[in-house]
């Protein structure tokens, strides 16, 4: 059976990503979800909030899960921070 998720990543097949932490990139835009299952990241607390992620220069955020299980089919490339 397909992966549900691997539609919502299509357009990302050999995308690059580095790993980081999630960083609010504006005060009025506190909040990004995952391209794959849509769970939220964000600094503040709160059930299922995750803070660290994978994310390619546009930015696109996915989580460490969604990462994990998608990476090999879709191709993704794991870039250096440096």
């Amino acid at each position: 059976m397909a992966d549900w998720r691997l539609e919502n990543v299509k357009r990302f097949k050999g995308a690059r990503f580095w790993r980081k932490p999630y960083t609010m990139p504006s005060p009025s835009w506190d909040h990004d979800h995952c391209i794959g299952c849509w769970a939220k990241f964000a600094e503040f607390d709160g059930p299922d909030i995750q803070h660290e992620g994978y994310v390619t220069s546009d930015p696109e955020w996915v989580c460490l899960s969604c990462f994990d299980d998608l990476k090999d089919e879709m191709d993704w490339v794991i870039v250096d921070a440096d």
